[in-house]
């Protein structure tokens, strides 16, 4: 296993779209009198910084700068979530203009990789995607599918990717294949290093033979960005040369983490990445 200090002293810079959670707790009390509608009594509220924002909080204990870029309008996702279970039983979205200003972009060479974290929803220009696939020295990236931008935002809108992380859902997406074995789609998408996650079932890489690995747990609070973890922690070690088992089994542990945390409470760690990796 590749030594988790390995990247201790990387430059790291996050491009992708900024996303803020507000989970809703409630208690459904059942049906509505005169609606077809669940009635529930709303408990607390509890808003979490998603998207690029938790992406780049998974590598504050593993390297030394981290700084990060988004898009002129953030995301606002409710939830209501059962207080009891977590089961989020409704979601709504809504695009305001963004909290934050930044600095003129300094160019992309300075940092050892650029990690991309593309929700679909505008923060990845054309122009920005451009100045990423020239300027990047490493270059990794997700391309996610979800309710607002669904089949709109494929990974085959990057013409350059060092690594790629995506779900198979979004592997097959992008092919426009749901038949054919997981290989084979990821040896149509034609990325040099490249890892579909698979849930519970695990996840394959591809980085000219395919690695295949289960997943390390089966127990899960909450997904809302498991990927993200898995990308973000990955991507350095990726740039550092490590074999893709190691890729994988990172990967997993940092899923395996994430999974068991409600929201963004809390992000991964060096020091738990390597407990899990020790079970």
């Amino acid at each position: 296993m590749i030594d988790l200090d390995t990247v201790k002293d990387y430059k790291v810079l996050f491009l992708g779209d900024r996303i803020v959670d507000i989970y809703t707790y409630v208690r459904t009390v059942g049906k509505a009198v005169k609606e077809n509608a669940l009635s529930s009594i709303v408990l607390k509220e509890e808003i979490f910084y998603g998207g690029v924002w938790a992406a780049k909080e998974h590598l504050r204990t593993f390297c030394h700068t981290i700084d990060y870029r988004g898009g002129k309008q953030d995301m606002v996702n409710r939830r209501l979530v059962d207080d009891i279970y977590l089961r989020k039983l409704f979601v709504t979205h809504e695009l305001r203009p963004a909290t934050e200003r930044f600095d003129e972009l300094r160019d992309m060479g300075y940092y050892d990789l650029v990690i991309i974290t593309d929700f679909g929803h505008g923060a990845m220009t054309k122009q920005l995607i451009e100045r990423a696939t020239y300027e990047a020295r490493f270059l990794a990236v997700n391309a996610q599918t979800n309710a607002t931008n669904y089949g709109f935002n494929m990974i085959t809108k990057y013409k350059r990717a060092d690594f790629v992380v995506i779900d198979e859902l979004e592997a097959r997406l992008a092919t426009h294949d749901n038949e054919s074995n997981i290989e084979d789609v990821i040896l149509k998408l034609d990325f040099p290093k490249i890892i579909v996650t698979r849930g519970i079932h695990g996840a394959v890489g591809y980085d000219g033979a395919f690695e295949h690995q289960e997943a390390l747990t089966d127990k899960v609070v909450d997904t809302m960005g498991a990927g993200d973890a898995f990308l973000a922690v990955t991507s350095p070690f990726a740039a550092a040369g490590a074999s893709m088992k190691d890729l994988i089994a990172i990967g997993n542990a940092a899923g395996a983490v994430k999974v068991g945390i409600v929201g963004h409470r809390q992000s991964v760690t060096k020091e738990a990445l390597r407990e899990r990796l020790g079970h």
